[in-house]
């Protein structure tokens, strides 16, 4: 299970401020509205959580408008072009943007979710260990994304190398949906997925969960869901981010303790977002993969970080400057 949140996490890695001044901080600049961005993920569960029950504005006193995503790097495209305040993303795709972007462009707000993210392969390729991937075609959502990283990390562990880079193991991207009609006819073998879509492939087409990520961290702890501000952002409404960093933690203990009120919720907005309702047994079985933690488990991002250095992703930089 992930450790529980440090007291710097608790208090949401923000220099806070006392929650009276939250409406004045915010109003001084004439605004009353926090856009925030999040994936359409059982990972960013919370997230969503707090954004359809509307608990997340009432507890800021601010208006909250939402956009949904598909990845990560689109969350960081959104709030580097100004269309969101606050997102978020896996870790991958925050450290790509804070080494491409500079210190200070991302501010750390909290974390929201360790675990969650599984390798399946479908039942026809034969698949039953590292040892049998050589001729292989996988697949991630996106280049770069957290889940991608892992996939490549595996791989690179177990003396792979993707077929871009003169190796034998195909990797490609694409969108969760059609990673799960092609592994459903068969011209995938194997995906890298976070939930609910890992599930769904096991569930829908008899996929075989190779790997549950958990397993290859330490305590079984990694994050793949953490909040973050635009800079600018973060400097001038830190108050507001201080208090969303408390309320998000109150979403996360309430998905903890009260599993099926957040499930729920949370497959109503999904149906919404992505036209088509996800049975609630499926999000049961989802949830057990997933661990919702406060704490933004820094160690692992560390290890991340220079994952995705090593695999020539990302530029080498020092992303604690993340916490301002």
């Amino acid at each position: 299970m992930p450790r529980e949140p440090t007291s710097l996490s608790r208090r949401g890695l923000l220099a806070g401020g006392a929650a009276a001044a939250l409406l004045a901080a915010c109003r001084d600049r004439g605004g009353d509205t926090l856009r925030i961005g999040f994936m359409t993920n059982l990972t960013h569960a919370p997230i969503i959580l707090g954004v359809a029950s509307g608990r997340l504005g009432r507890a800021l006193g601010v208006r909250v408008e939402s956009l949904s995503f598909r990845s990560g790097p689109r969350v960081l495209e959104a709030l580097q072009g100004d269309a969101i305040d606050v997102g978020c993303a896996g870790p991958s795709a925050i450290v790509y943007g804070n080494a491409r972007l500079g210190a200070g462009a991302l501010r750390l707000v909290t974390g929201c979710c360790s675990g969650g993210a599984s390798f399946v392969v479908g039942r026809a390729s034969r698949i039953a260990g590292w040892e049998d991937l050589r001729g292989k075609t996988l697949a991630t959502t996106q280049i770069g994304t957290t889940q991608d990283i892992s996939l490549r990390k595996y791989l690179h562990q177990h003396g792979y190398a993707p077929a871009e880079r003169g190796g034998d193991v195909s990797v490609t991207a694409l969108d969760a949906a059609t990673i799960l009609t092609e592994m459903g006819r068969g011209a995938l073998d194997g995906a890298w997925l976070a939930e609910p879509w890992a599930t769904r492939v096991v569930r829908e087409i008899g996929a075989v969960r190779l790997v549950d990520e958990r397993d290859l961290w330490k305590d079984r702890a990694f994050p793949t869901a953490l909040v973050v501000a635009r800079g600018e952002f973060a400097r001038e409404h830190a108050a507001l981010l201080a208090s969303l960093a408390v309320a998000t933690g109150e979403e996360i203990e309430r998905a903890r303790r009260s599993p099926e009120e957040t499930r729920s919720v949370v497959g109503d907005e999904l149906t919404r977002l992505l036209g088509r309702r996800l049975p609630d047994v499926l999000l049961a079985d989802a949830w057990r993969f997933v661990d919702f933690t406060s704490d933004p488990l820094l160690d692992a991002l560390d290890v991340i970080a220079e994952d995705a250095f090593t695999l020539g992703l990302a530029p080498r930089s020092d992303h604690r400057t993340l916490m301002g």
